[in-house]
């Protein structure tokens, strides 16, 4: 990147600092704790904390604003728990978002290309306020005169709760490149699935949080046999998605969610939590046993949870054998 002085605008690191989410953004010293903890960097090489943090320290304004590379981000607070000055780099990344949206260098329909953005398609949308009542963050609103929800870019952070709940299917989220690349990582999707046949959905918070070390997972024990599909919240899977893991040949499934009392998108793991206990009745009705499905709330402290839940799960699975909804 080639760099000229008209590039540069020095007061960039204080409209950072001024925003109360990048307030300790002066204290970095760039040590690189954040890019070496930040399991994101493992998938998307390019993200770089410390070099984001840099461009912020020269008055690279234009340069990162105009870049999608801070919104790989997915606020997974790792960071949080190795920086020596806690500067909270998730934080320092949601002052750049404002920014960005404020100053005009990404619209709303660049976030929703971007799988940031929750959409409303007007010609569905019935204005039954469904949405407003659940948004964590009060993104959704009633237009007035239109009578059809909007979605405020500044308050939504692309959790899916909204798209799952919303009843005529009127809001779309699509899959963010981290999110993407995340689910196409060869060391959470055997070539083979072996047995017994689980899939787990895990929130993208936890699972980045709980998993640092991606390249180390086989030898740190996590089995073999689980299919993690990361999702942006354990609140965006529906009934119907969990059901349909079971008809594609799962024996078991489970959610991983954050903490209830920490989740990063408020009532995220409570949904989830709603989601598959709907399902166990719906598993009990038809003489399964209900306990091949279960919701694991983590910590989002790095530690052994991720791997310890997947471990728990295949245990369990193998006593209870092959589900009976296999090749029917």
């Amino acid at each position: 990147m080639t760099i000229y002085r008209e590039d540069l605008e020095p007061r960039f690191k204080f409209q950072v600092a001024e925003l109360p989410e990048g307030e300790n953004v002066k204290e970095c010293f760039a040590c690189g704790s954040c890019t070496g903890a930040c399991p994101v960097s493992q998938i998307i090489p390019e993200f770089d904390p410390r070099k984001i943090l840099h461009m912020i320290s020269l008055g690279l304004k234009k340069h990162l604003l105009s870049s999608d590379l801070f919104w790989y981000c997915t606020g997974c607070s790792t960071c949080k728990f190795v920086c020596p000055q806690d500067v909270r780099f998730n934080d320092v990344i949601k002052a750049l978002k404002v920014l960005a949206l404020q100053d005009g260098y990404v619209d709303a329909d660049t976030l929703s290309e971007m799988g940031k953005l929750a959409v409303v398609n007007e010609r569905r949308c019935v204005g039954c306020l469904t949405c407003v009542r659940l948004c964590p963050f009060s993104a959704p609103s009633i237009e007035e005169g239109k009578g059809v929800a909007y979605i405020e870019p500044l308050k939504c952070v692309s959790c899916g709760i909204c798209v799952v709940e919303c009843p005529v299917k009127a809001i779309e989220l699509k899959i963010s490149e981290d999110v993407r690349r995340f689910n196409s990582f060869e060391l959470l999707r055997p070539a083979e699935w072996g047995e017994p046949n689980i899939v787990a959905f895990c929130c993208h918070y936890t699972a980045y949080a709980c998993s640092q070390d991606l390249q180390n997972l086989p030898k740190l024990g996590f089995p073999e046999n689980v299919h993690v599909e990361i999702v942006h919240c354990s609140g965006s899977i529906s009934i119907n998605r969990l059901l349909k893991a079971f008809e594609e040949g799962a024996d078991g499934v489970y959610v991983a969610g954050c903490l209830e009392d920490t989740c990063h998108n408020v009532k995220g793991s409570q949904i989830a939590s709603n989601r598959v206990n709907y399902v166990r009745n719906i598993l009990s009705q038809l003489n399964l046993d209900s306990s091949r499905i279960e919701m694991y709330m983590i910590s989002r402290e790095p530690n052994r949870g991720f791997i310890d839940v997947a471990k728990d799960m295949t245990e369990r699975i193998k006593i209870l054998g092959p589900s009976p909804l296999k090749g029917k």
